[in-house]
C-alpha cells in the first residue's frame, strides 16, 4: 500500500479512528498521544490518513477540524 492509497479513507472513517482513541481516554488535543495510540493498537494505515497527501509531513489543520467536529457532536 502507497501513502496515496490510505488518504483514500472517508471522513467518517477518519472520525471513528478519532472516536475511538477519545473513548480509550487518549488527549485529541495532543495529534502525538493519538498516533501512539494508533500504532499500539497496529493500526499504522490510518495513522497515514492525518497525513498530507504527497507528503510527510502531518496535517494539523485537518485534523483540529476532524477533532472539533468529534467534539461538536
Amino acid at each position: 500500500m502507497t501513502k496515496g492509497e490510505a488518504q483514500l479513507a472517508t471522513k467518517q472513517e477518519k472520525l471513528l479512528k478519532l472516536r475511538e482513541a477519545d473513548q480509550a481516554g487518549i488527549d485529541l488535543s495532543s495529534p502525538k498521544a493519538v498516533v501512539t495510540h494508533m500504532l499500539a493498537q497496529g493500526d499504522k494505515k490510518a495513522v497515514l490518513w492525518f497525513y498530507k497527501k504527497g507528503s510527510v509531513e502531518f496535517d494539523f489543520d485537518s485534523y483540529r477540524k476532524l477533532v472539533g467536529e468529534l467534539k461538536a457532536d
